[in-house]
C-alpha cells in the first residue's frame, strides 16, 4: 500500500513517540509512577501519540483494527491509567504499523517489540494435581 506524504509523516511521528512511551513501560511500574518527571514524560508521550494518531487517514485505522484506537484517543484520568494504556496500546501500535514504513530510512533504527509469547501449561503442575508421582526404586527402575 502506497502511503501519502501526510500519512507517512503522521506514522513516523506516531511511532517515534510510541518508542519513547514503550521504553518507559520497560521500567518497573512503581519506579515510573513514583517519579513525577517520568509520569510527565509518559503523559506527554501519550498526548503526542494521540495527536499523531488523529492525523492518520481513516483507511489506515480501518486496516489496522488490532490497534486500540479508541483507547489511545481517550485522555487518561490518572498516572495509573496512563500506565495501563501505555502498556496495552504502545507495543501493538509499533508492531502493527512498522511494516508500513519498511524501507524508509527514517524508520531503520526503530524498535520492534516482539509479540507476547503464548504460555504453555506447566506439565509438572498438572501431574501433581492429577495424581501421585511415580517413584523410582533404588536401582532406577519405576516402581509398580
Amino acid at each position: 500500500m502506497a502511503l501519502s506524504a501526510r500519512d507517512k509523516k503522521s506514522l513516523l511521528a506516531l511511532i517515534e513517540k510510541a518508542q519513547l512511551v514503550y521504553l518507559l513501560t520497560r521500567y518497573p511500574r512503581k519506579q515510573v509512577l513514583d517519579d513525577a518527571g517520568d509520569v510527565a514524560k509518559l503523559e506527554t508521550g501519550l498526548a503526542d501519540m494521540r495527536a499523531a494518531a488523529n492525523e492518520l487517514s481513516e483507511k489506515i485505522r480501518e486496516d489496522h483494527a488490532l490497534v486500540r484506537w479508541d483507547e489511545l484517543a481517550k485522555k487518561p484520568d490518572s498516572p495509573e491509567l496512563a500506565w495501563r494504556v501505555a502498556k496495552r496500546v504502545t507495543p501493538t501500535v509499533i508492531r502493527e504499523l512498522m511494516p508500513l514504513l519498511e524501507g524508509e530510512p527514517e524508520a531503520a533504527f526503530f524498535l520492534r517489540p516482539e509479540a507476547p509469547a503464548k504460555r504453555a501449561k506447566a506439565r509438572t503442575a498438572t501431574k501433581k494435581a492429577n495424581g501421585k508421582r511415580r517413584r523410582r526404586s533404588q536401582n532406577g527402575e519405576p516402581s509398580r
